[in-house]
């Protein structure tokens, strides 16, 4: 799985594109739902993320641990 367009950064700013937000203001120990973010934004990200090359993504990845921190570890495989 080639996942070289995404980075940390990519992800954070992907998320806080969805929720409105700034990306400093996505903590990586965040809970994201707590956030406001919901299943279909979730799944958006899934789909987004799969066409950037992480093609072994699937949306239960995410919602196990709705945390950007477990997120970039999961996508980049590196600590947010």
């Amino acid at each position: 799985m080639s996942t070289t367009a995404l980075t940390a950064e990519r992800l954070r700013a992907d998320v806080a594109d969805l929720l409105g937000l700034e990306p400093a203001e996505v903590a990586p120990d965040a809970d994201l739902l707590d956030l406001g973010l919901d299943s279909m934004r979730m799944m958006s990200l899934v789909e987004r993320w799969r066409a950037a090359g992480a093609t072994d993504l699937e949306f239960a990845d995410l919602a196990e641990e709705p945390r950007l921190g477990r997120w970039t570890e999961l996508v980049t495989g590196a600590s947010a």
